[in-house]
């Protein structure tokens, strides 16, 4: 005699029963960001100018503190131009 089961077809193909109690045992957590941004694909030129630009901008702490200088004496040249632009503007215009 012939077996039923090797006759009837298939009836359950997925089941996703366990699958959500499995994904949170670890807890479900948010993909990790790259520290550093993935230059393939990126113009060639571009990256390898990047790099030498970035090369030529280090400099030693004597420089660095040389710049510092500048540029506060830069921010207090442009608050004294301010100011005389200020009084300036309050300075009465004389009309003929």
């Amino acid at each position: 005699s012939r077996s039923f089961s090797a006759a009837m077809a298939k009836s359950k193909n997925h089941t996703g029963n366990n699958q959500v109690y499995k994904n949170h045992r670890n807890g479900i957590k948010k993909t990790r960001r790259p520290k550093k941004m993935s230059m393939q694909g990126m113009n060639c030129k571009f990256v390898r100018n990047q790099a030498f630009a970035k090369r030529g901008m280090n400099c030693t702490p004597e420089e660095k503190e040389a710049q510092k200088k500048m540029e506060e004496k830069k921010v207090q040249e442009r608050a004294i131009r301010l100011q005389e632009l200020q009084e300036a503007a309050k300075a009465p215009v004389s009309k003929k």
